[in-house]
């Protein structure tokens, strides 16, 4: 993992208050670090993760398979709609750098908030490389709060930190 991605990665799960018993959802697991991160701290519960490609799931699989092993982790392959957990399940979802490859991410932003529990939260941190000024970086940060909005998160905090190659930028909202 680049020195860049770890940043990122470390950042995220900052953010997201991991509690040992809690389920919760990454979109986008790529290599399996930040499940890693994310599965340290849990003791029961689940943490599950949906990525679209074959080769990051091997990946992901073997960084973590004791966490399998111990079945409190659960890796898929596809999209979210292909997900079959039911509405309220997870505490926390988070993802990193996938929002913006979304054809329409509002409604993959509402697909989220279903699967969330009531007071449950949504991060999703990225850095916007087409941001050449700090004019764009809030813009990218006005257009995913108003999604979120949309979506009917509530309480949605943008966060921004100075990262390389470009600023990264955090959005969180709650499921009322």
């Amino acid at each position: 993992m680049t020195a860049k991605n770890k940043a990122r990665s470390d950042w995220t799960v900052e953010q997201l208050d991991i509690q040992p018993y809690q389920q919760v959802l990454e979109i986008g697991y790529g290599t399996g670090r930040t499940l890693e991160e994310v599965g340290m701290k849990m003791k029961i519960g689940l943490i599950a993760g949906i990525d679209h490609s074959a080769i990051m799931y091997q990946e992901a699989t073997r960084r973590n398979k004791r966490f399998i092993q111990q079945q409190l982790m659960q890796l898929h392959i596809g999209k979210v709609k292909d997900l079959s957990y039911p509405p309220h399940y997870f505490h926390t979802i988070y993802g990193s750098n996938v929002h913006f490859f979304w054809k329409e991410p509002q409604y993959e932003f509402l697909r989220l908030a279903r699967l969330l529990k009531t007071g449950g939260k949504l991060v999703m941190v990225f850095q916007p490389g087409w941001a050449n000024k700090d004019e764009d970086l809030q813009l990218a940060g006005e257009k995913i709060k108003r999604e979120y909005q949309e979506a009917g998160l509530v309480n949605v905090e943008i966060r921004y930190k100075d990262m390389e190659p470009v600023t990264c930028i955090s959005a969180t909202g709650f499921k009322p």
